[in-house]
């Protein structure tokens, strides 16, 4: 009877079995077709080299530096077609400066104990958020998100941890955001560096129209922490043109109120002003820039900001630039320090793949007691080899100045705190981007 049983339900087990498997296959394809995904890749690598005399006054073994790196992320975006909501990743491969064989471990631990037999850096987290879609047209966004503001000049490719709304209206769209910045100790909120922003974006005329109001919470009353507390902050733009060959960008952040004061204005107890303007000038194969920017009692500018010099700023948050060497805005509410760019750029396009651009301009620096002016020189050019890789190459110089001090970078933080008194800053760096 048994054996009969066994027999006789082979042919069932197997019909069962084809219908799971075809069950299987239909639900995916149902489930493929309910989600979308995106996938990505970009990637960049930079040789550089930087020189001045100033380095080994300073202590340092040699006038020059020179190195490689490279940074290397992967996206992969998925949607629920049902629903709208979306999640958006980004994970970064590698970040940072060639070291050689010997990559930096956690403490204690062994390049044997390694996968590969040779040390590595851990895979990290560079984006990671949910979008939410609402009926109204309000869209949140919850997670690690990207933030940029005012033509790269209050934020630039920076990563927050951040809750945020987008709100379509008939001024504009209303954003709402909470960022927490900082949260390293439990039991102590003074670290947390709690930010809440209500800003507006919107066309007047032929002009986009940014206005941003930031604020950091007080927290609590427990002494160190974060170190922007109940301060206010403003941030205005405008970017439009102006008839058919003109465009015009100005934008203002304007720091106040900081409870956190060091007695000199530090940190942003005071107000303080960072402000540029920049017009563009289409000449047909050539394009045309001026700027101005500066900063009053320790105005604010944030790294990334295109100044038009590949030394000055240019050093986006999550994107270092190895020659960056100077910030201007940096300061953070030093009273009577003031700093003014005045620059223009000129961009040749030599063939649709190949365009050439020159820079010159004077960086003036008054710290309250003495003041000194530098001339800035700056070279460049780029080849698109095809839709998914562009080369490009730099070179910039800076002239020595009584009262500058070097701030270096994140791929060369050594270059940073050296007086540059007597003698000219200079770095060039040729690079190979790729993005699919």
């Amino acid at each position: 009877m048994a054996q009969q049983s066994k027999i006789t339900s082979r042919p069932l087990t197997k019909a069962l079995g084809t219908a799971s498997i075809l069950g299987m296959a239909i639900a995916g394809a149902n489930f493929a077709n309910a989600l979308q995904t995106d996938f990505g890749v970009t990637y960049q690598a930079d040789a550089f080299a930087i020189s001045s005399d100033a380095y080994e006054d300073a202590g340092a073994s040699s006038s020059t530096d020179n190195g490689f790196a490279n940074l290397l992320r992967v996206k992969a975006d998925f949607k629920d077609e049902n629903t709208g909501i979306s999640i958006h990743t980004s994970t970064e491969l590698a970040s940072d400066r060639w070291s050689g064989d010997g990559k930096s471990l956690p403490s204690g631990t062994a390049s044997s104990e390694s996968y590969t037999g040779n040390a590595n850096e851990d895979v990290t987290l560079d984006l990671g958020y949910v979008q939410v879609p609402f009926s109204n047209g309000t869209i949140l966004r919850v997670g690690r998100q990207a933030a940029n503001w005012s033509n790269c000049f209050l934020t630039c490719d920076d990563r927050r941890d951040r809750i945020l709304t987008l709100t379509p209206t008939s001024l504009g769209t209303v954003i709402a955001l909470y960022d927490r910045r900082s949260d390293t100790a439990s039991f102590a909120n003074r670290d947390n560096g709690d930010q809440v922003a209500l800003g507006l974006v919107t066309k007047a005329a032929d002009f986009n129209v940014g206005l941003l109001y930031v604020h950091w919470l007080q927290n609590t009353a427990t002494p160190g922490g974060y170190p922007l507390q109940g301060t206010h902050l403003f941030s205005p733009y405008i970017s439009g043109m102006i008839g058919d060959a003109v465009k015009l960008d100005v934008g203002v952040n304007y720091f106040d109120g900081n409870e956190v004061d060091l007695g000199d204005g530090r940190i942003y107890a005071d107000a303080s002003f960072g402000t540029y303007v920049r017009g563009g000038f289409d000449l047909g194969a050539m394009n045309l820039q001026v700027q101005w920017a500066g900063t009053q009692d320790g105005g604010f500018i944030v790294p990334g900001f295109d100044t038009f010099s590949s030394l000055i700023n240019n050093n986006p948050d999550s994107t270092q630039n190895p020659t960056s060497l100077y910030r201007m805005g940096g300061q953070s509410g030093l009273e009577d320090h003031e700093e003014n760019l005045f620059i223009a750029k000129a961009t040749f396009d030599v063939t649709p793949r190949m365009s050439l651009h020159g820079s010159v301009g004077t960086l003036q620096i008054d710290n309250g007691t003495d003041d000194d002016d530098s001339m800035i020189y700056d070279l460049g050019a780029s080849y698109k080899l095809n839709e998914s890789v562009t080369t490009s190459a730099t070179w910039g110089m800076v002239t020595e100045n009584d009262v500058a001090t070097t701030t270096g970078n994140g791929l060369v933080p050594a270059a940073g705190g050296v007086a540059f008194a007597d003698d000219d800053l200079m770095a060039a760096k040729v690079s190979l981007n790729v993005a699919f």
